[in-house]
């Protein structure tokens, strides 16, 4: 994460600031930077009140490509009109990734994440494709938390997580265009349980349980609705999970043809990661419908465990 700090005359503030704003919109135009967010904050003026500083915080797409833009004239251009508004030249600094989320307790408040992340998965549709590696890589999860809980009152928190809308898109040769979405009529949720007693609830234990409507031109398709697609257990030190890899125990499930309700083929889930966190953002009002986890996804929960543990495990709670 790169951060360039200017100072200029108070009056010319708002036109720096829109110079700035067009640089970047011009650099994600010639593909040098992504589509992470620009960050621009301003201070007030300084005593004499003559100047402000404008702080400018952003990401290059990569490292060869701040070496692209550095030899571009359009770039070059953009930035000289920028240092015509300031006294000096900016004062440049590099940090890593802004670190957000949780590692030690879960939030005593409830709410909404929107995640960027991957999906890997195997499909198979019948006369078409079989066992066609399929990657969603532009997908996105919206998601509400719950307030950290000790449902089962046996010292180890829990936090429950509702999905509210997740997908991705990619192009497949023989089918074309594909997307996937959640199956609304099906649970989309998560949990995850606090490993300790000791008062951190991290490391924790996590699963999530999904089930998905794909628009392909056949037609939608479902994931069959009496099998959830299941990712995890794995351990999560921190929240939002970026980074950790949910394996799917799944296996293979059937696809179901929306319209006509027959199988059309197979989907067996591979793992899914979270790589970026958009927003955070903690409620502003107690959504109580969205904080209580339904009972069968503690059955699934320790069903899990068991499996992963090879071992017979506590019930979580008992509802």
């Amino acid at each position: 994460m790169q951060m360039e700090t200017h100072e200029v005359p108070a009056l010319k503030a708002d036109e720096l600031i829109d110079k700035v704003r067009t640089k970047w919109a011009t650099l994600r135009e010639l593909g040098f930077a992504g589509d992470y967010p620009i960050d621009l904050v301003r201070s007030a003026p300084g005593s004499n009140g003559d100047s402000v500083k404008v702080v400018e915080l952003f990401r290059w797409k990569s490292i060869q490509d701040r070496v692209n833009a550095q030899n571009n004239e359009t770039y070059k251009q953009l930035s000289a009109e920028i240092s015509a508004l300031t006294a000096n030249p900016p004062a440049q600094e590099t940090f890593t990734q802004a670190i957000r989320g949780f590692n030690k307790n879960f939030p005593g408040v409830g709410g909404v994440e929107l995640l960027k992340g991957v999906c890997s998965c195997l499909l198979t549709v019948d006369g078409v494709v079989e066992n066609y590696p399929m990657s969603v890589k532009n997908g996105i999860v919206l998601m509400h938390r719950s307030p950290r809980m000790d449902l089962d009152g046996d010292g180890r928190n829990e936090m429950y997580l509702k999905i509210l809308m997740h997908g991705g898109e990619l192009i497949q040769a023989q089918l074309g265009p594909i997307r996937i979405e959640q199956n609304f009529s099906r649970p989309n949720d998560g949990i995850v349980k606090s490993d300790s007693p000791d008062g951190s609830d991290f490391p924790g234990t996590a699963i999530w349980r999904v089930s998905w409507r794909i628009h392909t031109p056949l037609g939608a398709v479902l994931t069959d609705p009496d099998q959830p697609l299941i990712f995890g257990p794995a351990k999560v030190n921190h929240y939002p999970p970026v980074g950790t890899h949910f394996h799917s125990p799944t296996g293979p499930v059937a696809l179901i043809h929306e319209e006509s309700g027959e199988r059309v083929g197979t989907l067996t889930p591979g793992e899914l990661t979270a790589f970026d966190i958009v927003v955070t953002k903690d409620d502003e009002i107690f959504a109580d419908v969205l904080n209580t986890p339904p009972a069968d996804l503690f059955e699934i929960f320790n069903e899990q465990l068991q499996r992963t543990n090879g071992q017979a495990q506590k019930p979580v709670v008992t509802v």
